[in-house]
């Protein structure tokens, strides 16, 4: 007679989870790679953050780090883990990039320094870019204007 143990049950059951959790993707998120490159003036912002906030609040949000070059490429924290790119789906995009003090003397700096584009990009309260991240590889790009 074969008797089944509620230890030997639990791993089975907790393994199927992982499983699902895992996906075939790997990614289990539904997230999708997006890079593109942040302008503004025409010319690329050399540094900042740019965030995507998804609309339906209980996603997690991604970011990334703006380059010299005004690319960048964004990041999903999923349990504690970075995932290549965004949420599927709508996205509120917010840029903030100030003007880089790192080689300037302590007295020259000040406390805050002043942002490098318009101040309505760097709150979702006032932020007008939008993206709409597709189950595939995304590039979106961001010409800010005053």
């Amino acid at each position: 007679m074969l008797v089944a143990r509620p230890g030997f049950a639990l791993l089975l059951l907790g393994a199927l989870w992982l499983g699902l959790t895992i996906g075939c993707g790997g990614s289990g998120a539904g997230l999708a790679v997006v890079k593109g490159k942040v302008t503004y003036k025409g010319k690329p912002v050399p540094n900042g953050t740019i965030n995507f906030l998804p609309t339906d609040g209980n996603k997690p949000s991604a970011t990334g780090e703006i380059q010299p070059d005004g690319s960048y490429s964004l990041k999903t924290f999923v349990t504690n883990r970075p995932g290549e790119g965004a949420v599927i789906g709508q996205h509120k995009v917010v840029i903030v990039a100030m003007v880089d003090m790192a080689s300037r003397l302590p007295e020259e700096r000040i406390p805050l320094p002043p942002p490098i584009v318009p101040v309505k990009y760097t709150s979702p309260a006032t932020s007008d870019l939008t993206a709409n991240v597709e189950d595939k590889e995304n590039v979106i790009d961001f010409d800010l204007k005053d």
